[in-house]
């Protein structure tokens, strides 16, 4: 019999561009703000099986599909781009917050605090205080990703939001900072060897499908039967935001594919 468990932690995340219609011999036709709206979702299980041991990992495949438009096809970002992904938060001295240190600062959230042994193979000492064992408070860098999504889930008849960036830590009490939220980058839409200089130097309107892939093991055991929404909005490179999609509400069995 084949043991099996539910893999908790990393969201792997896919981006895939269907089909795109771009043109740079013809004046743009659409607004410069991205123009989103959504076409379907889906959800499938996958299962792992790892070496000899029969031992099972599941985790589930939640690929939403939207349709995009945008005028000077200005889509697309990539990781040296944005900057840092957050700041630290520092004292009068110049010395880093830690957790705990002033009694305002918010409870530990992935969203407001950094683990330093979670940098690298042995942690990064930020604050140079001779370990890589402390929590500092940052400020996230808010436009580290173009593209956003929210899940909420029906409770007594009312959508409430699962904010996944905040989820402090999986049931085996390890921290998830870094594996999620699902938010990302979607990266320049051009075939160019440098598609992101291309798309700067060749403006011209965009218009096609992406198909945004989510693996985790998060979504079968938070979800089960669960109504779910997802609601998502993105940004263009000049950090014109679009308008803010809200799916039809499904259940992962009512979505499920082969």
């Amino acid at each position: 019999m084949a043991i099996s468990f539910q893999k908790h932690f990393k969201a792997y995340l896919s981006i895939v561009l269907i089909y795109a219609f771009a043109s740079c011999t013809r004046p743009p036709e659409l607004p410069l703000e991205p123009a989103i709206s959504f076409q379907k979702i889906e959800f499938k299980e996958i299962v792992e099986v790892i070496g000899q041991t029969g031992i099972e990992i599941r985790t589930g495949l939640l690929s939403l599909s939207f349709n995009i438009a945008d005028g000077d096809g200005d889509i697309g970002i990539d990781g040296g781009e944005t900057g840092p992904d957050f700041n630290f938060i520092r004292d009068n001295s110049g010395e880093i917050i830690q957790f705990g240190q002033r009694p305002q600062d918010p409870p530990f959230t992935c969203v407001d605090y950094l683990i330093e042994s979670l940098e690298g193979a042995n942690g990064i000492d930020y604050n140079e205080d001779g370990d890589a064992t402390d929590t500092l408070r940052i400020v996230l860098n808010e436009n580290r990703f173009n593209f956003f999504i929210d899940f909420f889930v029906k409770k007594n008849g009312t959508f409430q939001e699962l904010d996944f960036r905040r989820i402090p830590e999986s049931a085996n009490g390890e921290t998830l900072c870094g594996e999620v939220p699902f938010d990302s980058r979607i990266p320049c839409l051009s075939t160019e060897d440098n598609p992101c200089r291309d798309l700067t130097q060749n403006p011209g309107p965009i218009e096609g499908v992406i198909k945004y892939d989510m693996q985790s093991g998060l979504f079968l055991p938070t979800f089960r039967l669960d109504t779910v929404k997802v609601v998502f909005h993105m940004q263009d490179r000049a950090l014109n935001k679009s308008n803010v999609i809200e799916s039809p509400e499904f259940t992962l069995a009512s979505i499920r594919v082969n």
